[in-house]
C-alpha cells in the first residue's frame, strides 16, 4: 500500500509572519525494507533523494556498559596472573646451563662469536669471557658518554665565547666610529 501526499504551496499566517510550505512526497515502501526515508519534491527534481540513517537506535539502554566492565575485570585477572607468573620466575634463581645459554648468546650478538666455538667449554672459561667482553661493552659506553658530554660542553664554551667575542668588537667599532666622528 503506497500513499503519496502531496501540498500544493499552502500559506499559512500567524501574528504577520508568512510560512509557506513546499510539496513533500513520501514513498515508505522501499523506505520500510532498507529503513531509509525518501523525499521527493516535483518541481526540483524526478530523483529521490535518500537520507540514510547511520546509526539505529538502541533499545540496550545502557546494558552494554555492565558487561564491559566485566570484561575489563576479567582481563584485569589475566594479566594478574601472568605478572605473578613472571614475577616468581624472576625470583628463582637461574641454573648454570640457562646463564651459559645466556651468556653464549650475548657473546652471538654482541662480540661476534660463533656458537660452535664454545662446544665442550665449561661455565667458568664463557664467564671469563663473558666478562672481558661485557666489561669492555660498559666502558666503550661510559667513555662515549662522557666524550659527548665533553663535546657538548665544548660547543656551548664556543659559542658564549663568540658572543662575548662579538659584544667585544661591536663595542671597540662603536668607539671607532665615535672617535672618527669627532675628529672630522
Amino acid at each position: 500500500m503506497t500513499e503519496v501526499v502531496t501540498t500544493a504551496g499552502a500559506t499559512i499566517t500567524a501574528a504577520t509572519t508568512l510560512i509557506t510550505a513546499a510539496a513533500i512526497t513520501t514513498a515508505p515502501s522501499a523506505a520500510r525494507r532498507r529503513k531509509e526515508v525518501v523525499i521527493r519534491d516535483p518541481k526540483e527534481t524526478n530523483t529521490p533523494s535518500i537520507i540514510i540513517h547511520s546509526e539505529p537506535k538502541s533499545k540496550d539502554k545502557g546494558k552494554g556498559i555492565l558487561d564491559d566492565m566485566i570484561d575489563q575485570v576479567q582481563r584485569k585477572k589475566k594479566e594478574e596472573n601472568v605478572v605473578m607468573r613472571y614475577q616468581a620466575l624472576k625470583r628463582k634463581p637461574q641454573t648454570e646451563s640457562q646463564a651459559r645459554k645466556n651468556m653464549m648468546i650475548y657473546l652471538r650478538n654482541m662480540a661476534g662469536f660463533k656458537m660452535d666455538y664454545f662446544k665442550g667449554m665449561s661455565y667458568d672459561d664463557i664467564r671469563l669471557i663473558f666478562e672481558k667482553k661485557k666489561n669492555s661493552n660498559v666502558a666503550f659506553l661510559e667513555n662515549t658518554r662522557e666524550h659527548m658530554e665533553e663535546k657538548d660542553s665544548k660547543a656551548l664554551k664556543r659559542a658564549s665565547e663568540s658572543q662575548a667575542e662579538k659584544e667585544a668588537k661591536k663595542q671597540k667599532l662603536d668607539e671607532e666610529v665615535e672617535e672618527l666622528k669627532r675628529h672630522l
